[in-house]
């Protein structure tokens, strides 16, 4: 029998447009059965639950994340800088020295050691420490310490050995290709020192955290193709099948074979994202690819692969059924992906990753709506005010090319996401990035953003039938807030909460992180992802 609850007293948002409401919601067996403005009656709606008047909206959709790389460092890593009291800190090595020194001084000797969010562009020496100062700060243990875009790394030379790089007279930084190329045998020796409870743990608090920002969907972007097993991305999808989270992941594996094996897993084949799928790397590591050399060193940045492969590479995931994703950045391999997406003959709705500085060519691509574009105002948003990156290294002309409010409403599938651990999973963010965007004049409105956390990024997962919305027959993901969040300022926006979320109907409940836990989701049905 179906098991049905009422949601009442209550002004439900359905998020097709920015009036819609009603008053009350019917929900069966975990899907939107009716919406009401005048109350049912009870005896034909099941369980009655009160809301008290809140507001209700849609959960929200993180089309862009690693999903391991973010449970472990949710787990066991830490932040090599942060933002606070309105500066970035430390602002220089003699700081980070310290943070380093302090959260490796307890661990063991054989200890794998992560750190993210290192701004080389707001510490004073403006670089990343060498190999060398890593060794002596981490005390011999091995370390890598990552850019907040993730395109460049400092390592160890323990770190170094273990990912199959001689140490001797190497600088210990990687970046732009030379970066991409390593990650799968790094994931690989971060993901063998996780023990279970550190497994336990890093679960628990990404589960935690999509729910206190009311995310019911994210799409993980996995897998590495220069590690030859990857047993890591098996791992991931054996947990993400089993999570509260749903999960939807796309295989980064440029060998087209090596997706196949992983497809009966898959709600939908997906294939691509960044990984392999890289079209170039990103403006920090100077490694975006663009026409205009870089202010600081004359630089443009190189396409990691040619047109023709690019193609070849897209016709063949297209006609296998997969909806293709792929990171670019840079103008040259915006342009490069968006050809061979505009090869296909499938019709089928693909997407480019980040894409922020594009030029006329690929803005027309966009406009065209043929794709969807997942971007990170938030971060742009950081870098205006407190990096710096994108002036200091980009030339004037590129950073103008920001665009957004002017995209979306011409017809661009925008889509928002955090890149988490790039960014922690905070949504609101990205929508202040949005709606408080670089250049003014492209902010957009908070529905405006917030449709570009909901419908588009439900259509950028192939799923708009299903989520995205609250409509009659879709899934009862929803949360509830205090305010209306379409009515916030820009300032207000960064700072909103959900009060609590709900899955298919059901509230959820924060998870504490055991062992017990853990063995309690393994024993789940697993799911599509």
């Amino acid at each position: 029998m179906a098991q049905s609850i009422l949601f009442t007293d209550a002004v439900v948002h359905t998020g097709r447009t920015e009036t819609e409401t009603f008053r009350h919601m019917l929900v069966k067996d975990g899907r939107v059965a009716a919406l009401f403005d005048g109350k049912p009656p009870a005896k034909s709606c099941g369980r009655e639950v009160s809301l008290g008047g809140a507001h209700v909206f849609p959960c929200l959709i993180d089309a862009h994340v690693h999903l391991l790389p973010s449970i472990v460092l949710l787990a066991a890593g830490f932040e090599a800088c942060r933002i606070e009291n309105g500066r970035v800190e430390p602002h220089d090595l003699a700081g980070l020295e310290a943070r380093i020194r302090a959260f490796a001084g307890d661990k063991k000797k054989t200890a794998v050691l992560m750190a993210n969010n290192c701004i080389p562009s707001a510490l004073d020496e403006r670089r990343l420490p060498s190999r060398e100062e890593l060794d002596a700060w981490a005390g011999g243990r091995a370390i890598a310490v990552y850019t907040i875009d993730g395109h460049s790394s400092a390592h160890s030379s323990s770190m170094l050995e273990k990912i199959g790089v001689d140490p001797a007279g190497h600088p210990g930084v990687l970046t732009g290709e030379a970066h991409e190329r390593v990650q799968g045998r790094l994931t690989d020796v971060v993901a063998g020192s996780v023990t279970p409870e550190i497994l336990a743990r890093g679960v628990a608090n990404f589960e935690n955290a999509c729910a206190a920002f009311g995310i019911s969907h994210v799409g993980a972007l996995e897998g590495n193709g220069d590690s030859p097993k990857d047993p890591t991305t098996r791992l991931c999808a054996f947990l993400a099948r089993r999570m509260s989270v749903n999960i939807r992941m796309y295989f980064q594996y440029m060998d087209i074979a090596r997706a196949d094996k992983l497809r009966r897993l898959q709600k939908h084949p997906r294939i691509g994202g960044c990984g392999d799928w890289e079209m170039d790397g990103s403006i920090g590591s100077h490694s975006a690819a663009f026409k205009i050399p870089y202010k600081d060193t004359g630089t443009t940045g190189e396409c990691y692969y040619p047109q023709e492969f690019v193609d070849q590479k897209v016709r063949e995931a297209d006609e296998k059924g997969y909806q293709i994703a792929s990171h670019a950045i840079g103008e040259c391999a915006i342009e490069r992906i968006s050809r061979a997406l505009a090869k296909t003959t499938s019709g089928r709705f693909h997407r480019v990753e980040h894409g922020e500085f594009g030029n006329e060519e690929t803005a027309a691509a966009y406009r065209a709506g043929k794709f969807a574009v997942v971007m990170q105002p938030g971060y742009a948003w950081i870098d205006k005010r407190y990096l710096h990156t994108y002036e200091q290294y980009a030339h004037e002309s590129i950073v103008a090319r920001l665009r957004f409010a002017s995209l979306l409403r011409s017809g661009a599938v925008l889509c928002s996401s955090t890149d988490s651990p790039v960014q922690s999973l905070d949504p609101y963010l990205q929508m202040r990035g949005m709606t408080e965007f670089y250049f003014p004049e492209e902010s957009v409105t908070p529905y405006e953003a917030f449709v570009c956390y909901t419908q588009n990024p439900a259509r950028a997962l192939l799923e708009e039938n299903g989520i995205g919305t609250l409509e009659v027959g879709k899934e009862a993901n929803f949360f509830t807030a205090q305010r209306n969040f379409f009515e916030l300022s820009a300032a207000e926006v960064g700072d909103f909460r959900p009060t609590g979320t709900w899955y298919a109907g059901v509230r959820y409940q924060e998870k504490k992180g055991t062992i017990g836990e853990l063995a309690g989701m393994l024993l789940k049905r697993p799911r599509p992802v």
